[in-house]
């Protein structure tokens, strides 16, 4: 058994591995029994309230894609790296983006998602930390967040 802690600000996620099937709460489909037992109703309200959403929210919303080598800047508006990935927990919520910082060959670091600043400035997406990159990897609760994301050290 493998047991994976990410500490977060306001937010403490575990994540238990054990064989190679998921586990499920009683009585819980895993995804692939759910999607399985969706009529064709089901998909044609989800498709609905999706588009709704998205018709209400055209302004606020984007593709993954696009933030993707997006532009990051520090508090200052100085670039400091780019986007290389997302992180993403069941459920589809962002959890973390991970940078790559600009010209100092450094390790990639994971940012929690729910402090960036997303922007669209000249037709193009832009992220901006409330602290710099120094600051965000000189954090303990940071470096635990890079233990807990798959591929980091």
């Amino acid at each position: 058994m493998r047991i994976v802690v990410a500490v977060l600000p306001t937010v403490l996620m575990v994540a238990t591995t054990m064989g190679s099937q998921p586990a499920t709460a009683q009585g819980t489909p895993n995804p692939a029994q759910a999607a399985q037992q969706l009529m064709p109703g089901d998909v044609a309200s989800a498709a609905k309230s999706a588009a709704d959403t998205l018709t209400s929210s055209a302004k606020d919303s984007l593709l993954v894609k696009d933030l993707l080598g997006a532009q990051v800047s520090g508090p200052g508006g100085d670039t400091v790296g780019t986007v290389d990935n997302l992180v993403a927990v069941p459920g589809g919520r962002i959890v973390a983006a991970i940078l790559v910082p600009q010209g100092q060959g450094g390790d990639r670091i994971p940012v929690p998602f729910s402090i960036v600043k997303v922007a669209k400035t000249s037709g193009k997406l832009g992220i901006t930390l409330p602290v710099s990159l120094s600051e965000l990897k000189g954090m303990k609760e940071v470096q635990q967040l890079v233990s807990a994301v798959p591929g980091l050290k």
